[in-house]
């Protein structure tokens, strides 16, 4: 196969889920089909066990490896055949790989162990993934199995530091040697932001290319629910512990409220928070899915949309995602502006949005938009313009069939290590599984933490 030309086949190979939560959706699930009219098929390692791997007739040959009896049996039986059929092998954010409570911190022997615990308590906590460390571990310590596959590791949030509030720092700081290890195997490593990419280069051995979240027009289909009440609505979205950013704008919020007869304070993604419940007017349930999440946005009729938060290091590394919803929802985004480079850069203030410092700016644009209809609808179009023009999922499909394009021909750290023969390679393969990897012996590839809109 030749890979790297315009119209080749290209075979990209993702690690985890494709769709499972936001995070996957949003950067590989939403980009499998317009990829593919790049010629770029996408497909998650853990979908071979049931297609390839029980499928004789179309089990990909392995490159660079001699599939003889023995060496068929391994690649059966550990997942190397999803290893032979790609070009590019894709690692995403990352993942919990500890038997630990991430709600208690209560360390557990086994995985029934740690179930049994989340049945008694009712704690929430992240699944084990028993599987990426030997993976990474194997093909980090034996890159000859890699042969010319590309590696990139793409992330949206600051996997380096994610800090205690968001309720997965300690968890998070267990997998930070793993998160550095598949960065130094990495050919690409591509991130959501600048701010991000420059927080991952020091620790990247290869490529580092920035692409942007993107969204489907589709998604914000529907109309607003009738009979809502408020005028204007202030919509603000997020999960819960998101109050600690809402508080950046909920006294011009409030001081608005109180004076301005009819403002309606909405919050999408926290009903059964008493503390979000008693801040605002209507509270209204999280929505799972891309296109179901859209459509609830559009349902609430947000004439306002906040995007406030905290100026510190994870927040400047987060994504302009909030200012592309309420856009495509038809409300003027009014989000914080950083003393230094942050999420909302993107933003021309008072073309396609409202930019606030502090208190005093926020209180400011939140009375202009309250005041004047006209105003919003102005900045709201103009804003669905520039997303329509610049953050679409066929725009930004693309720059993703580039990245893996540019990964599968490049790609130097399989290379650099290759082995001479094609015996050599198969041997390896044998050697790691007598040493029990075992990459796919399991049939269940455990799901990632989830992002937090």
């Amino acid at each position: 196969m030749t890979v790297g030309l315009a119209g080749a086949g290209l075979h990209v190979l993702v690690y985890g889920s494709l769709d499972a939560g936001v995070t996957d959706s949003l950067r590989v699930g939403s980009f499998v089909g317009p990829l593919a009219q790049h010629g770029v098929e996408v497909r998650s390692w853990q979908s071979f066990t049931d297609d390839i791997l029980v499928s004789p007739g179309t089990r990909a040959e392995p490159r660079g490896c001699t599939a003889g009896a023995a060496g068929d049996d391994f690649l059966r039986d550990s997942g190397l055949t999803a290893l032979a059929w790609s070009d590019v092998v894709v690692f995403r954010r990352w993942r919990s790989t500890h038997f630990v409570c991430t709600e208690c911190e209560m360390a557990f022997g086994g995985d029934d162990k740690l179930a049994a615990h989340v049945r008694s308590t009712g704690h929430r906590t992240l699944a084990p993934d028993t599987l990426i460390r030997p993976i990474v571990e194997l093909l980090a310590s034996h890159p000859e199995l890699l042969g010319d596959r590309g590696v990139v590791y793409d992330t949206d949030d600051d996997i380096l530091d994610y800090p205690d509030w968001t309720g997965l720092g300690a968890a998070a700081r267990r997998e930070r040697d793993l998160a550095l290890r598949i960065l130094s195997i990495a050919d690409v490593v591509t991130a959501a932001t600048p701010v991000l990419a420059d927080r991952l280069r020091p620790h990247a051995r290869g490529d580092l290319r920035i692409v942007r979240n993107a969204v489907d027009p589709a998604w914000y289909s529907g109309t607003p629910e009738a009979g809502l009440r408020g005028d204007p609505r202030v919509v603000y979205h997020g999960v819960p512990v998101r109050l600690r950013d809402y508080e950046v704008a909920r006294p011009a919020v409030d001081e608005l409220a109180h004076g301005h007869h009819g403002l309606r304070r909405v919050w999408i993604g926290a009903a059964h928070e008493p503390r979000v419940v008693a801040c605002v007017d209507e509270a209204r349930p999280w929505v799972d899915g891309l296109a179901p999440f859209g459509a609830a946005l559009v349902a609430a009729r947000p004439d306002i949309g906040l995007a406030p938060l905290l100026d510190e290091p994870f927040n400047r590394a987060k994504s302009e995602l909030h200012w592309l919803e309420y856009s495509m929802a038809g409300a003027p985004t009014v989000a914080t502006a950083f003393d230094g480079p942050g999420p909302y850069d993107v933003i021309r203030d008072g073309e396609d949005g409202l930019l606030a410092r502090g208190a005093a700016d926020w209180a400011r644009q939140l009375r202009r938009l309250a005041g004047s209809a006209w105003l919003r609808s102005e900045i709201a179009g103009r804003a669905r313009q520039r997303v329509l023009a610049d953050y679409t999922i066929e725009t930004r499909a693309a720059e993703w069939a580039d990245t893996y394009r540019w990964a599968a021909t490049h790609g130097g750290f399989g290379r650099a290590h290759a082995a001479s023969g094609t015996g050599n390679v198969a041997q390896t393969a044998a050697h790691a599984a007598s040493r029990g990897a075992g990459l796919a012996a399991r049939s269940r590839v455990l799901d990632g933490p989830q992002g937090q809109r």
